[in-house]
């Protein structure tokens, strides 16, 4: 700038020339601070940088026929063909010619700086990093998935290493060479924050997978005690969820090493990736019952499920990684695709929890882009939380759906109780009818026999019923059956038990009673039937009973054994009671004593 100061005053300098050398003087002015600045972005300062993605500091060309050597790619990233990382991630898409990446590192300091380098994703197959200072190549360093897990640089689920960055100036070249997605996140980091970030990863991986093995494990508890197949295909879901994650971030891979071939972790991914997907469409199809009403939606949906993996299966056989992976991340996109388009179904047709089911598959969609946008570097910046927002969806989602299937569980559960209860009631009356009744007094009976307690059964027939039929209609006898039925109930106590034995009977069972505190009882129901005033039409007519009574004989000095085991007899014994109170005149109580 002060050199050019003698010349933008120049008096020799017409006014003319003045007036075009000076923008042009600022525009090359201009483009030297632009140029330098490029220049310094790409650069990385150590150890200001403790941590970060170096997408933004990376230039890159791909190899366009034949592998090129180092000394052959160095001088082209002086040439237009290089570009300049945008963003946290270089994305290049499926099945991408190998690409060249530099990076340029100054460190500050008099003292070497200790760093990690991870390239964080786990199926690359080849990657070659050469270390270079002043010209000369300090270090080559071989990795990817491609190669066996005890001859990586570190022994990590990702390509990575560690390096003292002597001062000055060093550069880093990397060879990446992979048939699946080339997704490249380059994580640099002090090995102390390095360190840091694995402890924190440690225990979000395990929160996360714990939490969806719980549930896996739940819900195939439930399947395995109530054989319902939606819980069965949930907790496949979840499981192949978690395989595959394990898969994808190569978790699963510092056992299952390259031991099986080179493209073996491709290949496991892309299978392990589909098997959630279809467990999970099927679970979907199983829960909202889709056949019913999309069966054409629900013909598509087993029709992928079924042909995709057969096309996988023939690119396996035939060794073609490209096609099956296309096919594998094709049902993958589907997958997400049918969940929302399976939730907006069931809302319109109606059915339970769908809003539960579609909420919780846009939440798992949304987090999927987020995750698939942050790993391809478009839009959204890469980090910790947007890398793992796929596994906190899945997260979310199953925590949505296992509410769902907790709350339809209850709802069936509810569902058989009720069914139970209507099993077990007389309709017209709503008393207990005579399964009901068995159901309730069988177990207090034997309590009564093993504890010597006393007990008693009192029978009751509404008198001259028939007659209330014919001249009133059957709709006026069944009044007077709920109308009795109701006096009956409202006149025992809460540990007697009442029920409708059949047509116009009666039966009351009485624990902790004799045979004359029974006919106690009896008589006040019987005078209860008695004042009754049951509106009929225009009128009102009354209605009287019988009633046949058998119990215990109270003896407080000498309890005698019943005599039999089964309520049957004493229920007999009140019958044959009954019998001789219609045959006696009616409105009566006559007794039978069974002791």
């Amino acid at each position: 700038m002060l050199a050019l100061y003698p010349l933008l005053n120049a008096q020799t300098m017409g006014a003319q020339m003045n007036k075009w050398l000076f923008p042009l003087v600022l525009f090359c002015l201009y483009s030297q601070s632009c140029l330098s600045a490029s220049i310094a972005s790409q650069r990385v300062l150590i150890p200001e940088l403790q941590q970060g993605t170096l997408g933004e500091y990376a230039l890159y060309f791909q190899e366009a026929d034949e592998r090129l050597t180092l000394e052959e790619a160095i001088p082209l990233f002086e040439t237009p063909q290089a570009k300049t990382g945008s963003n946290h991630s270089i994305a290049l898409g499926i099945g991408a010619d190998p690409v060249w990446i530099k990076i340029s590192l100054i460190n500050s300091k008099k003292m070497p700086q200790p760093y990690r380098l991870a390239i964080e994703t786990p199926w690359l197959d080849y990657i070659d990093t050469w270390i270079v200072k002043d010209e000369n190549v300090i270090k080559h360093i071989s990795g990817g998935d491609g190669i066996a897990f005890e001859q990586r640089p570190l022994p990590y689920r990702f390509y990575a290493f560690e390096y003292s960055y002597t001062p000055g100036n060093t550069d880093l070249f990397i060879r990446i060479e992979s048939k699946g997605p080339m997704a490249i996140p380059i994580r640099f980091s002090s090995l102390e924050e390095s360190a840091k970030h694995e402890v924190s990863n440690a225990y979000q991986y395990g929160l996360l997978y714990g939490l969806m093995l719980a549930l896996a494990l739940y819900n195939l508890v439930l399947f395995l005690f109530i054989r319902q197949k939606q819980y069965g295909l949930y907790s496949l879901y979840l499981i192949g969820f978690v395989l595959n994650s394990l898969s994808y971030t190569g978790q699963l891979h510092t056992i299952i090493t390259n031991d099986f071939g080179p493209y073996f972790q491709d290949w496991l991914d892309i299978f392990l990736m589909i098997t959630y997907s279809i467990a999970g469409l099927h679970f979907a199809r199983a829960i909202l019952q889709t056949r019913d009403y999309a069966p054409k939606l629900d013909k598509f949906v087993v029709g992928i499920t079924v042909f995709i993996p057969i096309g996988m299966g023939f690119g396996f056989i035939i060794d073609h990684l490209l096609f099956s992976m296309a096919l594998s991340f094709s049902l993958n996109t589907c997958f997400v695709i049918l969940f929302i388009v399976m939730g907006v179904k069931a809302i319109k047709a109606g059915k339970p929890f769908a809003i539960i089911f579609l909420f919780s598959s846009v939440t798992a969609a949304l987090c999927i882009t987020i995750s698939t946008l942050a790993v391809l570097g478009i839009f959204v910046p890469y980090n910790d939380f947007t890398f793992k927002a796929i596994e906190i969806g899945m997260a979310i989602e199953a925590l949505f759906l296992s509410t769902m299937l907790a709350r339809q569980f209850r709802m069936a559960q509810l569902d058989k109780v009720i069914a139970e209860s209507y099993a077990r009631t007389d309709i017209l009356t709503q008393l207990n009818n005579r399964r009901g009744f068995h159901d309730i007094s069988g177990p207090i009976w034997q309590h009564m026999i093993r504890e010597q307690r006393n007990v008693s059964v009192v029978l009751v027939d509404v008198d001259d019923f028939k007659s209330i039929n014919d001249d009133h209609g059957h709709d006026a006898g069944d009044k007077a059956l709920k109308i009795i039925a109701q006096c009956i109930a409202h006149a025992c106590r809460k540990s007697d038990i009442c029920a409708r034995w059949g047509g116009e009977e009666f039966i009351i069972f009485l624990p902790e009673t004799d045979q004359e505190h029974a006919i106690m009882q009896a008589e006040r129901i019987r005078l209860d039937i008695e004042a009754l005033s049951i509106p009929v039409q225009s009128k009102h007519i009354s209605v009287t009973a019988s009633f046949g009574v058998a119990g215990t004989t109270a003896n407080i000095f000498n309890r005698q054994r019943l005599k039999f085991n089964t309520l049957e007899p004493m229920i007999t014994a009140a019958d044959s009671a009954l019998y001789t109170a219609k045959s006696n005149g009616k409105n009566q109580i006559q007794t039978a004593v069974q002791s």
